[in-house]
């Protein structure tokens, strides 16, 4: 086998090889949650954005965006998060009393919002 043929088979080799034996390794492949978009603010951060939610599809998110506006919550936006999904959120958040009290009051209106930090 030349050097040629035999660097060839080793490029369509290993990864097709190395894939399910990392796998088996590390177990299952794990894609990442909200949490692991995110994070929860705490009083000793600063750039709070209040998130409605975080979802797969631009489509869906877009009809949680329209939910949002429809009740009257002014000013959230949509855009693509570090994970792959869809961010609907409000910024900017002043302090972390200001995200609670509006967390609250989306909460109440049926959404799942949550103080997060901006990156």
């Amino acid at each position: 086998m030349s050097a040629r043929v035999a660097v060839a088979v080793a490029i369509v080799l290993v990864p097709l090889l190395g894939y399910p034996l990392a796998t088996l390794a590390g177990g299952s492949p794990q894609f990442p949650s909200r949490d692991d978009c995110s994070r929860l603010a705490r009083a000793d951060d600063s750039n709070f954005a209040v998130v409605y939610g975080r979802l797969a599809s631009r489509e869906a998110a877009q009809a949680l965006l329209d939910q949002v506006l429809g009740i009257g919550f002014t000013g959230a936006e949509l855009e693509p998060d570090d994970c792959g999904h869809w961010k609907v959120f409000y910024d900017p958040i002043e302090s972390l009393d200001q995200g609670n009290g509006l967390v609250e009051q989306a909460r109440a209106a049926g959404f799942d919002a949550r103080v997060e930090v901006e990156n």
